[in-house]
């Protein structure tokens, strides 16, 4: 059987992943449990309420021996833990909860693995959600808005890339008291489990902890769960509760499509391939921006201030150089704000040699009258004076913005 949860968190308080964890906990003590997870939808949603994630779990126990006991416990359990772990106070906070018999997601495996395409590239409505539960025999059960059943469900349709996430949650009392984590020590833990782990610090910053009054203390990314074990031992923080670790998709990229820019449409995630039409230019807000072009079309690429010094990157960019630009599009303005880059050809960049045989300089008199020594009166033609290569202050390779600045979803390089 499987169950899935999401939209009960809200900025203030709570979190859908411990929800998760109570129920682990509870439905463990009788059931045999797969291990859950944490599922990152299209993060240009705009209703999210955080991070856009859904929870799922799987009841591993053959379905034949749950009885109608056993399904009606699992689910009161599921609604009993949701009702009293959801923000109904937060006007954005609109939970959802499906199930799922083994037996229809086995059946339905295409129609849920286009499930989750839909809700990683697109923005789909509760309506849609509700057809395709209805459509593969699911339950499902909404309250307010009921936007969670949208997740919920796509965290059931997830399929592989994946990676781990451990969480540690806090103890009650210290819930939306500032968090005591020993920077050093993540910063020490990050050396010892590279690349095994990802995303824990940013330069001497630890940002594995979030920044609302949720229950979770931390989260480490990476892609053995052993290796999150022994992270966790290496923290220095306040007094854990407990402790999760759940099958995720973050750190995959997989919100993220090679597309032709004719077919690039707003909210979604691509990845494109062109030249660039212009040299970047900066503006106001420490925005940097400039034009991609393919056989198809063009579009913005911009790199706002968040991505700090990957900025300086592409303010080296130069029209001519081929690349490659990964990331999300904004309805208004519609552009593509850059999460990686793939530099892949640099265009050649000349400058005129002004030094004339005798050592004088060169004068421009104009395009008719071309150069003249101020030397020797050496006259050289507008177009035959001789060009120098400049060296690039740049090399051909992938760059990505900084560790603070990605989305849940984005592919660091060390995974690549």
């Amino acid at each position: 059987m499987l169950i899935g949860i999401d939209d009960t968190d809200s900025r203030e308080r709570y979190c859908t992943t411990y929800i998760g964890m109570l129920l682990m906990e509870e439905l463990g003590k009788r059931y045999k449990m797969d291990t859950p997870k944490l599922i990152r939808m299209n993060p240009m949603v705009k209703y999210k309420t955080r991070g856009n994630g859904g929870v799922s779990l799987r009841v591993m126990e053959d379905e034949k021996k749950l009885t109608e006991n056993d399904i009606d416990y699992i689910k009161k359990t599921v609604i009993n833990l949701v009702e009293k772990y959801s923000d109904f106070e937060c006007e954005n906070t609109n939970p959802g909860i499906v199930f799922l018999s083994e037996k229809n997601y086995r059946k339905n495996k295409e129609i849920l693995k286009n499930y989750y395409k839909k809700v990683l590239y697109d923005i789909i409505t509760v309506d849609y959600a509700k057809k395709i539960i209805n459509k593969i025999g699911g339950e499902y059960i909404i309250y307010k808005k009921g936007h969670g059943i949208i997740g919920a469900l796509g965290s059931i349709s997830s399929v592989a890339p994946y990676t781990y996430e451990l969480l540690a949650y806090r103890k009650k009392e210290n819930w939306g008291t500032k968090r005591i984590i020993d920077d050093k020590s993540v910063v020490e833990m990050d050396k010892k489990t590279i690349p095994f782990t990802f995303n824990n610090v940013d330069g001497e910053k630890q940002i594995i902890a979030p920044n609302t009054k949720c229950p979770v203390l931390y989260g480490i990314r990476g892609i053995k769960k052993d290796i999150l074990l022994d992270a966790m031992k290496m923290v220095k923080c306040e007094e854990i509760d407990k402790y999760m670790i759940y099958k995720t998709n973050q750190g995959t990229d997989v919100n993220l499509r090679y597309m032709k820019i004719k077919d690039i449409y707003p909210n979604t995630g691509v990845i494109i391939y062109g030249t660039v039409v212009n040299n970047p230019k900066d503006i106001a807000g420490g925005i940097v921006v400039f034009e991609v072009e393919d056989n198809t079309g063009k579009i913005t690429c911009v790199a706002y201030e968040p991505t700090k010094d990957f900025r300086n990157i592409v303010r080296k960019l130069r029209k001519g150089d081929i690349v490659g630009v990964y990331g999300t599009v904004r309805e208004e303005p519609f552009e593509i704000n850059i999460e990686k880059l793939k530099i892949l050809k640099l265009s050649k960049e000349y400058i005129k040699d002004k030094k004339c045989s005798c050592g004088g300089t060169l004068k421009s008199r104009g395009v008719k009258s071309g150069y003249v020594c101020n030397k020797c009166g050496k006259k050289i033609k507008y177009n035959e004076i001789k060009l120098i290569e400049v060296k690039r202050d740049i090399k051909e390779g992938f760059y990505e913005v900084p560790p603070s600045a990605r989305r849940h979803l984005s592919k660091p390089l060390i995974l690549f």
